[in-house]
Parts: structure tokens; C-alpha cells; sequence
């Protein structure tokens, strides 16, 4: 059975969406790669400690405040629970 003119043939549309789904698939792998690299970089200093009771962050959360940076790798800085 040949195509109507300009009429795609069934099996050239098919392979344009394997194309579409391996580059969508690819996509969805490349951002969670990256979201799980940026949640590796937190976990590395979640459990460094400083001071009495405090951990390193790059941010203080609203309970907390920054205690100093001693002990912290850089550009952290020690957060404690207030009170």
C-alpha cells in the first residue's frame, strides 16, 4: 500500500519518535544526574560539626544562627538551635 503524496510512510513517523523518546530519556537521566550531584555535594558536609551542637551549612535555617565558620570547610559556616 503506498503513501498518499506528502503523506508521511507509517515507519518513517515511528523512528522520528524513537529518536524523540531517546532524546527525552536522555534528558530526564542528564537532570537527575545533576540533581543528585548537588545533593552529594550537601550530604559531603551535612555531618561535619563545630562548636558545641552545631553542623555546617551554607545557609542557616530560621531557628538557627551562626555560631562562626571554625572548623567548617570553606565558605560554610557553623549554625547552632536557638534557644
Amino acid at each position: 500500500m503506498q503513501p498518499e503524496p506528502g503523506e508521511r510512510p507509517y515507519w518513517r513517523s515511528l523512528k522520528f519518535e524513537v529518536v524523540n523518546m531517546k532524546r527525552l530519556g536522555l534528558a530526564v537521566f542528564l537532570l537527575l544526574m545533576l540533581m543528585s550531584a548537588v545533593e552529594a555535594d550537601d550530604a559531603e558536609v551535612q555531618y561535619w560539626t563545630c562548636g558545641y551542637r552545631g553542623l555546617c551549612r551554607r545557609f542557616c535555617y530560621a531557628q538557627e544562627y551562626i555560631v562562626g565558620h571554625h572548623g567548617c570547610p570553606r565558605r560554610y559556616r557553623c549554625c547552632a538551635v536557638r534557644n
